[in-house]
């Protein structure tokens, strides 16, 4: 699953608040073909969804599986 955010510094900051959470993350091309979206995501595994996402909560993104 693919956390997409608006600018890419947020990126980095929800891959620094996964890392301290022991969540492994990968930082990679945004799957999404909009302008709205900047160029780069985080990508979790799905098994690791509910983590992640409680882990983010209060950050700005979509969710693209």
């Amino acid at each position: 699953m693919h956390f997409v955010f608006y600018n890419t510094n947020d990126v980095f900051v929800a891959e620094e608040k996964l890392q301290q959470q022991n969540i492994p993350v990968e930082v990679v091309p945004t799957p999404v073909q909009d302008k709205a979206y900047c160029g780069v995501c985080a990508q979790v595994s799905a098994q690791n969804e509910a983590l992640a996402i409680q882990t983010l909560q209060g950050m700005d993104y979509q969710i693209v599986k």
